[in-house]
């Protein structure tokens, strides 16, 4: 048993290390469906080979009346539709990306009273724009916390106050939508989100260990070193993914026993935000996760919250002159609330996790890069 166990630590380890290495290049670029990125045909198998190697622990698709598991559903929501079960990661993303694509927009052309383009009740929220700042900024922290490969931890920081704020905020998007709201605290499932699927609960371990093991030195080994990066002006592969690979050959190789690593290596993600450090008179500080909780207080001390159009109110935004406001789709202001909910319920007290599973992936890239993206293009200069 013993032996077993330390095999399915060591399987671990690499899972760790790897999916770190496979998330830190972002692009995505080894799979079939891109161009390539720069990347030879070979370093693209390898990688390809790697994920194959990653997906096989991604466990059993969810059983009704399952709990959700946070290594690899959301754990805010359940799945759609007449039967209990959770969401997985791929499944939100899907459904997410189907809503938005189906999204007819927050205005339309008319040429009553007057030609222009006009806020369709229903179909559109009007939000402050300080307040739109506000409500992106737990993108970054979560997007971390889902990296996959990110080892198990329990939330021990002072972070009620932030998870509540955070509700709350999601409430009143789907208050201006014209939806249900308040709506029930997530808390309740996190307190049901306790067990989660290891990545060496696989049949056959020794073999996938065996595989991983050969997947992750071909694929590490197949990353440029910095020195080759700066001298040959090679942009192919993102810095930060060479150093996961340099600690991905020292692991496999013994060297090393690190196998994850922070933005910063003062950072405790059970109590801080994983986004980064701040650099007061030049000395790294790891913020507390409940930092960000001071802007949403002063967003409700200010009144500002999202709201639904005024009969006849037209698209005079940010492209049109008026800074102060920023108009989004109902569509996408759902997706926001959901997604502002997952937070609030991953960064509340004594939430937990196992190891993160390879399928995060995807959804850390619709965060971050998806409707993140699109969303902070909507306020700033």
């Amino acid at each position: 048993m013993s032996g077993q166990l330390e095999l399915a630590d060591a399987y671990e380890m690499i899972y760790s290390a790897a999916s770190r290495m496979m998330w830190q290049e972002e692009n995505r670029v080894w799979r079939l469906d891109s161009l390539g990125g720069g990347w030879s045909e070979e370093r693209r198998a390898a990688w390809r080979e790697l994920e194959a190697a990653l997906s096989v622990s991604e466990g059993p698709a969810p059983q009704e009346g399952e709990p959700s598991d946070p290594t690899r559903h959301l754990i805010s929501r359940r799945a759609a539709g007449p039967v209990d079960r959770p969401i997985t990661f791929a499944e939100a993303v899907a459904e997410w990306e189907a809503r938005m694509a189906a999204d007819p927009g927050p205005w339309e052309t008319r040429s009553e009273p007057y030609l222009n383009d006009y806020l369709v009740p229903g179909r559109a929220v009007v939000v402050p724009e300080g307040h739109m700042m506000t409500l992106t900024l737990p993108f970054a922290d979560l997007v971390n916390r889902l990296a996959p490969g990110r080892p198990a931890l329990k939330i021990a920081g002072n972070t009620a106050e932030l998870s509540r704020l955070v509700h709350v905020a999601a409430d009143e998007l789907r208050a201006a939508m014209g939806a249900n709201a308040p709506t029930p605290h997530p808390v309740g499932a996190v307190n049901v989100a306790r067990v989660s699927h290891r990545p060496s609960d696989v049949d056959d371990l020794r073999p996938r260990y065996d595989a991983l093991f050969r997947a992750a030195s071909r694929a590490s080994e197949n990353m440029p070193t910095l020195a080759y990066m700066r001298e040959s002006s090679d942009f192919s592969v993102n810095p930060t993914t060479t150093l996961a690979a340099q600690d991905v050959q020292d692991l496999l190789a013994g060297r090393s026993r690190v196998f994850w690593r922070e933005q910063h290596e003062l950072i405790d993600p059970s109590v801080h935000s994983t986004a980064g450090v701040d650099w007061p008179e030049g000395q790294p500080v790891p913020g507390p996760i409940g930092a960000e909780g001071k802007f949403f207080a002063r967003s409700a001390e200010l009144g500002r919250k999202p709201r639904a159009p005024h009969p006849g109110e037209v698209r005079t935004f940010r492209e049109k002159g008026d800074p102060d406001h920023v108009a989004i789709s109902a569509a996408r202001a759902g997706v926001l609330a959901e997604i502002l909910d997952e937070y609030a319920a991953r960064i509340h007290p004594g939430a937990e996790s196992g190891i993160m599973h390879l399928s995060a992936f995807d959804l850390t890239d619709f965060i971050s890069e998806g409707i993140g993206r699109e969303l902070r293009e909507t306020y700033g200069f």
